[in-house]
């Protein structure tokens, strides 16, 4: 398979043309701005996979209503620490950055703060909203159940989510620590972003309808299924499915459809954001310090023979980030045509590419 080319896309400017092209399809002012900012952030990030590809399936999912433009945000129950949240079939960046904002106020407050959400909707990457939480000194902690694309440890079908979580702390010279993962080997939107722009994948990924190995993304959609991260990943999954799912009132497993294929039914998943004010606990900038000495202590670990050296968990991301926002973000030219295509829909002007 060949890989299609790429461009480069001045981040505002891309930021700007999410935004309209969700404007356009009736999302509101506000809200527009936020899910614009899920996705332009993954792709600044170099999460492609959950950044503007997703564009043309929830905007699909707002023109057939199964997701609401104009959402009504409720608290169902509330204690000093905790929440739960209605999200009224919002978009789930939409209900994802409001439980995240919550979380961080109580954790002012009460020195944490545990914000679950129902009735939602896909939140993308659940870096995004840990990592609001790093402004404010305090460790932020994201999590969501949803389709069930997954085979549990030793079965041959898709029955489980790979219900992603993202933990994020702060650093100094180091950047923020992040840990964003998929409980599967590669997280479905890897899949798709490699059938999308013609590259093979290998062959622990995935398994195709009739239960085996394959390199071919294409057998996902087609009745295949993502391999959990080992045992270990699956158990994550199931208590991702208890915090997220049974714990908010949510739907769980195959009670959830394909957001990205039933685009005009409800998703009514659901999602767990935590904030941790670190002050409660240290003094901010010190905690800062020591997350760097310990980082400095793993990177002075004797490497492997083909090993160039120790990065920790988010560390290439930043990297990238800190590029991109100086050189624009890599954006290939199959998901760019998608997006060309859906802003002359909406007569949405495009913006000019770097290179």
């Amino acid at each position: 398979m060949r890989e299609e080319s790429q461009l480069r896309i001045a981040v505002a400017e891309l930021q700007r043309f999410t935004e309209s092209i969700f404007l356009a399809a009736g999302l509101k002012g506000v809200h527009a701005g936020l899910v614009a900012d899920s996705l332009v952030m993954s792709d600044l990030r170099g999460t492609h996979s959950h950044g503007i590809v997703r564009v043309p399936f929830l905007i699909d999912r707002l023109v057939k209503g199964g997701a609401n433009a104009d959402p009504q945000i409720k608290v169902v129950r509330e204690a000093s620490a905790t929440a739960l949240l209605d999200g009224d079939r919002a978009l789930g960046a939409v209900t994802a950055t409001h439980a995240m904002r919550m979380a961080m106020e109580k954790a002012h407050t009460v020195g944490i703060g545990f914000v679950a959400v129902n009735n939602s909707d896909f939140i993308g990457a659940c870096a995004h909203y840990a990592l609001m939480a790093m402004p404010e000194n305090m460790i932020g902690i994201a999590w969501t159940n949803g389709y069930p694309g997954m085979t549990p440890w030793g079965g041959s079908v898709n029955t489980i989510g790979n219900n992603p979580i993202a933990f994020a702390a702060p650093g100094l010279t180091q950047g923020p620590v992040v840990l964003d993962m998929a409980l599967s080997v590669a997280a479905g939107g890897k899949v798709r972003l490699a059938a999308k722009n013609n590259r093979r994948i290998p062959t622990d990924w995935i398994i195709d309808r009739h239960g085996k190995s394959t390199d071919n993304p294409a057998d996902l959609a087609a009745g295949g299924a993502l391999l959990p991260l080992g045992y270990k990943g699956y158990g994550l999954a199931v208590f991702g499915e208890i915090l997220c799912g049974v714990l908010t009132g949510s739907r769980i497993l195959s009670e959830i459809p394909a957001w990205f294929v039933d685009t005009q039914r409800d998703i009514g998943n659901g999602h767990i954001h935590m904030a941790i004010d670190i002050s409660k606990f240290i003094e901010p900038d010190a905690f800062k310090r020591r997350v760097d000495e310990m980082a400095m202590m793993l990177k002075k670990t004797p490497l492997l023979a083909d090993m160039q050296e120790i990065l920790l968990p988010g560390e290439r991301a930043w990297r990238v980030q800190k590029e991109q926002q100086i050189t624009g973000i890599r954006i290939s030219g199959a998901v760019w045509s998608d997006l060309l295509e859906l802003a002359e829909r909406l007569d949405v002007s495009a913006p000019a590419t770097l290179q």
